[in-house]
């Protein structure tokens, strides 16, 4: 009886692996046929346009939202045209995008959400090429879908507020490793981790650990247990919490967001830290 459940068990892992792969397969194979869906067709004639050098119809894509923080991050150093072009807030510059690979996730009333693939050089080429995605936000505007590149561009959106977070918590976690590795210690001295990167203007460094009531943008530095380890934290903009554990040397550091703990002790946090890369998702 045992064995006939255990089969049963297996027959099931077995069919929904090969579900998953063929609906992988037909989702994202290359397709004449990919991008009949207006808002498709609108992603698919925006990158059409990159290829072709067609600046101004690049940039007549965007929703007008899009085209006003764009002027205003071009702010008389470029022309819009040249500056987004090539412009993608992927890894990927938006000639790279594969036009016949173009999927739309969602349509909801005037906003729509829609997919591109495009390939990239694993570890610089040394171990081929990788295909990923990257899904564009579109609204409906003026009887036609357009490129809303509003969440990559203002300042103050929760992405970009979250990553200026990061961002601040990975030049400590930079400024405590380097120190870390030239003395063999770890240290909470706000003016020892302004000493060790005097070309980066720090904000306020505070001792102890961010909670929701900390000012935003303000990194957080407390020591564990003995010293055994450091904690770095930070409230961002829109108040999310963020937590990076720096362990002694050799040892994996470690971080959370959105819940942190409210002291510094020596337990690992959720997830592995790899400095620039990790982020807040």
């Amino acid at each position: 009886m045992e064995s006939d459940i255990k089969r049963v068990f297996r027959n099931a892992l077995f069919a929904m692996a090969v579900v998953a792969v063929l609906w992988w397969f037909l989702a994202d194979r290359p397709s004449p046929l990919s991008g009949w869906e207006l808002p498709a067709r609108a992603l698919r004639d925006y990158i059409d346009a990159a290829r072709r050098r067609d600046c101004a119809a690049v940039v007549a894509a965007l929703s007008a939202r899009s085209r006003e923080l764009a002027v205003a991050a071009v702010a008389d150093r470029s022309t819009l045209e040249r500056s987004f072009c090539d412009y993608s807030p992927a890894t990927a510059k938006l000639p790279d995008f594969e036009t016949n690979r173009i999927r739309v996730e969602r349509v909801s009333g005037t906003t729509a959400l829609v997919s591109a693939s495009y390939t990239y050089d694993r570890f610089f080429g040394f171990f081929g090429r990788g295909r990923s995605r990257y899904t564009y936000a579109l609204s409906f505007e003026d009887g036609t879908w357009r490129v809303d590149l509003t969440e990559s561009l203002d300042p103050e959106s929760r992405p970009n507020q979250d990553r200026r977070a990061m961002f601040l918590v990975q030049q400590v976690y930079s400024a405590l490793r380097s120190h870390a590795r030239s003395s063999g210690t770890l240290t909470d001295d706000a003016a020892v981790i302004r000493a060790q990167m005097p070309g980066f203007q720090f904000p306020e460094i505070r001792s102890g650990v961010a909670d929701p009531a900390a000012p935003p943008d303000t990194p957080y530095v407390a020591l564990g247990p003995a010293g055994a380890c450091i904690c770095i934290s930070l409230r961002s903009a829109n108040g999310t919490l963020v937590m990076v554990k720096l362990p002694p040397e050799g040892s994996q550091a470690t971080y959370q967001y959105g819940r942190i703990p409210s002291a510094c002790d020596d337990q690992p946090l959720a997830r592995s830290y790899y400095g620039s890369t990790s982020g807040i998702r």
